[in-house]
């Protein structure tokens, strides 16, 4: 059979969950096709290939112009169709308005397997595990405790055919799941959908994850890796060992990847350095430990931020923090603060984004039922991050404070004294503005190609 794989939009990470699918497919002697909505011609593909399947994953956003594509798709050729990702796990009660034959809730490679088999005898897939049909919602199977039985992901669908397959910067994931349930995160939803069925948090071996990489470099520019596991590592065991010697000795690209502060000691950060670590990626969310663990649900231990960040820096490893801007209940001298403690810590950038409750996520059900948002108007998607709060528990002008902090805190962090004071009071006055959009784009771009992604030029 021809797959046709869909996606809304590709960012700058490969989209490892289809390169996983699109391996189970190949298992079978299927032929996968990918396209990206923002980048392919849907309909000409569709005309072109003419597939017996088509395979929508949809992230928080783009579920709307998906659908809208697929019931025009319909009236072209005859296919059976099939949604999952993020977005179907979280809303499955939109099945009946997506058009497709089948929602694939949760971990999909295996139910993805035996839906295709079933499709290719021309049987029911009513019954398969995970999936959601018109005629049955089915349990959720366990989840795959030993990822090494995947097959290799095919990791050429999406980088040979985006212009993926010529950035620097590749992207791999060594781990699946985290032990965490911070409360803005999906990850406390998959610990409820998934209790029972086996740990969440698995792991690739050392030597699975090397010998991708190296079947990556081989065919694909590559001079920076960027890790994009929820929590790379916990603390510096045996699997970090071997990791840190096989990679240095075989692969040698410097690397980004998420860390957790209460996690880190100087024995990681020596492995990790030894390993060829360039950057990491860091969350406080709030200065406050108060809304971390009351309104976050962050439970991390309360530990000196900025002294850690000065050890980290002190193994010559750059940093990159993220705040939340503007969580419910916190105060404006919260979202202020971080400023200072970035200056403390000697942070190499700072990164802020704006709350934005996800449907799906406790933070959601808190705002909610405190009526800082309408649950059926509220735009539950992550475009939000990069804009002003529409939280009603704040004031318009606490929100283009904000905002500002958002557009200037990064810069202001590295202001000598008198200008630092100066900027401060800039942006308590002066609203958000075209010039201050400017000067975060671009110093946003010049951190991130040289101090967190050591990316050649082209």
């Amino acid at each position: 059979m021809k797959i046709l794989f869909v996606i809304y939009e590709l960012s700058y990470a490969d989209h490892i969950a289809l390169a996983y699918l699109s391996a189970m497919a190949k298992q079978l002697h299927h032929s996968t096709f990918f396209c990206s909505l923002d980048s392919h011609d849907f309909f000409s593909m569709v005309d072109a290939i003419k597939p017996d399947v088509i395979a929508y994953s949809v992230n928080i956003q783009g579920f709307i112009p998906l659908v809208k594509a697929h019931k025009e798709a319909c009236k072209r050729h005859s296919f059976i169709s099939i949604m999952g990702g993020p977005h179907r796990t979280f809303s499955p009660e939109t099945f009946s308005e997506s058009g497709v034959d089948a929602y694939c809730i949760g971990e999909g490679e295996y139910a993805f397997q035996e839906f295709l088999r079933n499709v290719e005898k021309g049987e029911s897939f009513d019954f398969v595990e995970n999936l959601i049909t018109k005629n049955r919602i089915n349990p959720i199977r366990s989840l795959i405790s030993d990822l090494d039985t995947l097959p290799p992901a095919d990791r050429d669908l999406v980088l040979a055919n985006s212009f993926l397959k010529d950035t620097q910067k590749k992207t791999f994931y060594a781990t699946r799941g985290c032990p965490f349930s911070c409360a803005y995160c999906c990850n406390n939803y998959y610990q409820d959908l998934y209790k029972g069925k086996g740990p969440l948090v698995r792991r690739f071996s050392v030597e699975r994850i090397i010998q991708e990489i190296e079947r990556v470099r081989s065919e694909y520019q590559m001079s920076f890796i960027k890790f994009g596991d929820d929590l790379f590592a916990m603390k510096a065991d045996p699997w970090l060992e071997e990791f840190t010697k096989k990679y240095a000795q075989r692969i040698g690209i410097p690397f980004n990847c998420y860390l957790r502060f209460d996690c880190i000691t100087d024995a990681m950060l020596k492995l990790l350095k030894e390993a060829g670590c360039f950057s990491v990626h860091l969350s406080v969310d709030s200065t406050s430990q108060h809304i971390r663990e009351h309104v976050l649900n962050r439970s991390m231990k309360a530990i000196p931020i900025s002294d850690m960040l000065k050890k980290i820096k002190r193994y010559g490893i750059n940093t990159w923090v993220n705040y939340m801007l503007a969580v419910p209940e916190s105060s404006l001298q919260d979202d202020l603060d971080s400023i200072e403690m970035s200056r403390e810590g000697k942070v190499t950038y700072t990164n802020y984004s704006t709350t934005v409750p996800i449907k799906g996520t406790r933070l959601f059900n808190h705002c909610v039922e405190r009526g800082y948002i309408n649950s059926t108007l509220h735009k539950s998607d992550m475009t939000g991050c990069i804009q002003k709060s529409t939280l009603s528990c704040f004031s318009e002008k606490e929100k283009d404070i904000r905002y500002n902090i958002y557009l200037l805190g990064s810069i202001i962090t590295k202001l000598p004294f008198p200008l630092y004071q100066c900027a401060l009071f800039v942006i308590k006055i002066i609203p958000p503005n075209a010039f201050f959009k400017k000067l975060h784009d671009r110093f946003y771009t010049f951190y991130i190609m040289n101090k967190i992604f050591k990316l050649k030029k082209a």
